[in-house]
């Protein structure tokens, strides 16, 4: 379809407008055109993978034309031999190509060129989206196909997919509940999934994972996740503000590092840290002094500090939080930590980011300092596993 700024939008179009606008998947998404395959491929690859560290998928976009009928057993012969078959095998190709790869470089969507290296392409999350003309009738398609392998590949009609990537942002969250669906779709029968995707995603967000599906579960997906959620995209906006702004083919890891720590939070850990986000703005914009708020993933190795800074300190904000993002990974024998400073300039809120990778060594006097004069909370210590705040 021929881009124009009269007419309705392509697919594609829109897919690529979703991942830009998660930071997550702008960093981390790359076209199949990057990839050096051979002229000769048989039937093509799919159109979009995302690759991060043992984490990632494989998208496929299908539309049908708006001139073409409509008519309901005209679409389920598309869905079948146009959307699955087709689909199904640009996927595997595509995964094929990728096991011949141990490192790529590829061009992200901020343009700038990320070194990735392809763990196992089986582990990659299959995900067919199909679009048909608006005003459609009614037709039967399948939700999934699952092959003799073992190989799983989701079938999303465009606005159910979208509806799942406006609840979850993370590519981890993305993962937990496609694997949550493909259980969903396997192990109950045609009729017992014959429910919304809505309906999955409100019971995925219940976290009811035993019950049968049942449309019920909808009225919970229309939850927007409330201020916790709007605090949390603020500080990911910050965050990718800072990566657009950096010039060059490479640019700084820091940023991308930061990045990939918080994609690999699991959804009870990215829970803990967007409410302490959502508390240290609070204590920001009210000026009021908060010791900084820590959660640890052992899962990971890495862990978070989230440093609220009154305007009494605002001229050593940095230095604070490097001091005590060191502090905080040495006192937790920590691999990886992130810090994240925040505070008030003039009406706006500042947001300043550290992350610090590496062994640590004794450090005697690092000891003594935290013994004389302890900077983190104590009181409201809590273990949720597998993290503690």
């Amino acid at each position: 379809m021929k881009e124009s700024s009269a007419g309705p939008s392509s697919l594609l179009q829109d897919f690529t407008a979703q991942q830009n606008a998660n930071v997550f998947l702008r960093a981390f998404s790359f076209s199949t055109t990057q990839l050096p395959a051979s002229s000769t491929d048989d039937g093509g690859l799919a159109d979009r993978i995302v690759m991060m560290d043992e984490v990632g998928f494989i998208f496929q976009l299908m539309e049908r034309e708006q001139k073409v009928a409509s008519k309901a057993g005209d679409l389920e012969k598309w869905i079948t031999n146009h959307v699955v078959r087709r689909g199904v095998k640009q996927i595997h190709n595509t995964r094929d190509l990728l096991k011949n790869y141990l490192g790529l470089s590829l061009v992200n969507a901020f343009g700038h060129r990320v070194l990735i290296s392809p763990k196992d392409p089986e582990l990659l999350i299959s995900v067919i989206i199909y679009r048909v003309p608006p005003k459609t009738r009614a037709f039967r398609a399948a939700r999934f196909k699952k092959n003799r392998n073992g190989g799983f590949v989701h079938i999303l009609k465009d606005v159910d997919y979208f509806e799942v990537a406006h609840h979850f942002v993370t590519p981890a969250e993305l993962i937990d509940y496609f694997g949550f669906r493909r259980d969903i779709l396997i192990n109950w029968d045609q009729a017992a999934t014959a429910v919304s995707e809505a309906a999955l995603i409100g019971q995925y967000l219940q976290e009811d994972y035993s019950s049968p599906p049942d449309e019920r579960f909808e009225r919970s997906s229309r939850s927007r996740g409330g201020p916790t959620a709007c605090e949390f995209s603020f500080v990911l906006d910050s965050l990718a503000t800072a990566i657009a702004s950096q010039e060059g083919d490479y640019a700084d890891t820091d940023r991308y590092d930061i990045l990939s720590e918080l994609a690999r939070l699991a959804r009870h850990e990215l829970r803990a840290l967007k409410q302490q986000i959502r508390l240290a703005l609070e204590a920001v914009r009210g000026n009021r002094f908060e010791l900084p708020y820590r959660i640890a993933s052992r899962r990971t190795g890495c862990g978070f500090l989230v440093l609220p800074v009154t305007d009494e300190f605002h001229d050593r904000a940095f230095d604070a939080l490097r001091s005590l993002s060191l502090a905080s990974k040495y006192e937790l024998d920590l691999d990886r930590q992130v810090g994240i400073g925040m505070w008030r300039n003039s009406e706006f809120v500042d947001i300043e980011w550290i992350f610090l990778n590496g062994r640590n060594l004794p450090n005697p006097d690092l000891e003594e300092r935290l013994a004389l004069s302890y900077p983190f909370r104590r009181a409201s210590e809590q273990r949720l596993p597998p993290i503690f705040v």
